[in-house]
């Protein structure tokens, strides 16, 4: 019944998500509109000489402006006043101009923020000045106005209505099961039955979780109290809202280690040979509405689960020889280009899924369910209320050589180890367990040795050498 009541809940979020209606804080309207107005776009006059830029050109020169330019910039005149409010802009110069606790206070907007952050420090007697937007005319530039869509927005049902992920309940599933027919072959699926049963699940609501408001974790590049992220997951009005991603949180909060425990399916997680050397490998996550991961591979080539406490997360999942739509990706996957926010991905390229020879998965999940995630598979997850996961990346026997041949391919890769460790964590990792599981190692070489042999014979025959069939023109 907990877990029934927290799915009502979390679909309630969304309809009230999708009744938000909100215009832009300095009347900023798409370009298409000018052409209905009868108006004169106010942009051409307002810049200037800066007029031949395109808007995103002008958006990313203002980029280099400190914060005491940039405000005197927006006093030049209408068209510069909207561009020189951005959020785009202003979100860095709080991020990176942090105080020395790695803090921000957030309130309303990125500049009342930052002027709330670096006025703190000033003279806390008196209170910072307020921003208040002044909404103008005639003002018409799709750079700008894009942003505040995507984060105002409601999600369509278009977006979410398709499933076709299997949903399997843990009651009717063994371990053996589990590795036959989804870890070892790599098919994602959801797990039922799991998470329902741990104490994090009953018990973490936002009253519970406010016990640990003094606590910090990280998000993103700062480093808030729970209390404080939350003031910022209630005021934001981010298109790319900050995403709390935390590696540390057992250690910070030993509590809340107790409160979940890993399935059977994946307590033979063989990175543990290396003890408290480990790469980084749980994290607790935690989000408003739009936040999320852009498409990815999981690290190191591992496997992944993520369980969902609260809130629905919308999954898209395509297999790893598939790059999605909008994603370009180098020959070594260390760089990955992808559009700026998760809703403009979903508004510019999700229809083109339907245009591609391989179909994409995708799922919702709803709180008290756990995705597994097999490596290799590109993915990304957009949060469509608030929500609350553990998730934890783990290396299977049956992933063991593609670990492996990662490790010791992509040594710039790895992740999870400090910068003087990649080169050498292969050897590391393969020592660790050939003193260990030396079995294991054998088994996972021999396999690799196996394929490695049998796509050479394949290349082989396709070339005509080995007196297969050859194309000939």
């Amino acid at each position: 019944m907990v877990g029934q009541g927290r799915r009502v809940r979390a679909e309630e979020e969304v309809k009230e998500e999708q009744r938000r209606d909100v215009s832009h804080p300095y009347g900023v309207k798409p370009e298409g509109n000018m052409f209905f107005s009868g108006k004169v776009n106010c942009r051409q006059a307002g810049l200037g000489e800066l007029r031949v830029m395109t808007d995103t050109t002008v958006g990313e020169t203002l980029g280099y402006l400190n914060a005491r330019d940039l405000s005197t910039v927006t006093e030049v005149s209408r068209a510069l006043y909207a561009f020189g409010h951005a959020d785009d802009l202003w979100k860095p110069l709080t991020l990176f101009a942090l105080r020395t606790d790695g803090k921000f206070f957030f309130s309303k907007s990125w500049k009342q923020t930052y002027i709330n952050t670096t006025w703190s420090g000033k003279n806390k007697s008196t209170p910072p000045p307020q921003h208040t937007p002044i909404s103008i005319d005639n003002f018409f530039s799709d750079t700008l106005y894009q942003p505040h869509r995507d984060a105002t927005m409601h999600v369509p049902s278009s977006w979410t209505s398709h499933e076709n992920v299997q949903r399997v309940s843990a009651r009717a599933l063994t371990k053996q099961q589990f590795v036959e027919q989804y870890e070892a072959p790599g098919i994602p699926v959801v797990l039922t039955d799991l998470v329902t049963e741990w104490d994090c699940f009953k018990k973490w609501d936002p009253q519970y979780l406010s016990r640990w408001g003094d606590k910090e974790f990280q998000c993103e590049a700062a480093k808030l109290t729970l209390s404080e992220f939350s003031t910022y997951c209630e005021q934001q009005i981010d298109d790319r809202p900050l995403y709390l991603f935390d590696a540390k949180f057992v250690e910070t909060v030993p509590e809340m280690g107790q409160q979940f425990s890993v399935p059977e399916y994946f307590n033979d997680d063989l990175f543990k040979v290396l003890g408290t050397s480990r790469p980084d490998y749980r994290w607790l996550i935690m989000g408003p509405t739009r936040s999320g991961s852009s498409f990815h591979k999981d690290p190191n080539s591992t496997d992944a689960w993520n369980a969902c406490l609260r809130g629905l997360k919308k999954w898209v999942f395509f297999p790893p020889s598939v790059v999605p739509p909008g994603v370009m990706c180098s020959a070594d996957g260390s760089d990955v280009t992808s559009p700026m926010s998760l809703v403009e991905w979903f508004h510019n390229y999700y229809a083109r899924c339907k245009e591609v020879k391989v179909q994409p998965l995708e799922v919702l999940v709803r709180p008290g369910e756990m995705m597994f995630i097999p490596n290799g598979w590109w993915h990304l997850c957009l949060n469509l209320t608030p929500t609350v996961c553990i998730t934890q990346n783990y290396v299977s026997r049956s992933g063991l050589p593609k670990v492996l041949a990662f490790l010791r391919d992509t040594p710039h890769n790895v992740s999870g180890v400090c910068e003087d460790r990649k080169n050498t964590f292969y050897k590391e990792f393969r020592d660790a367990l050939h003193e260990h599981l030396p079995e294991y190692l054998a088994e996972a070489e021999e396999k690799e040795a196996k394929e490695k042999k049998a796509k050479e014979a394949w290349c082989s025959a396709l070339e005509g050498d080995s007196g297969g069939f050859a194309f000939d023109f």
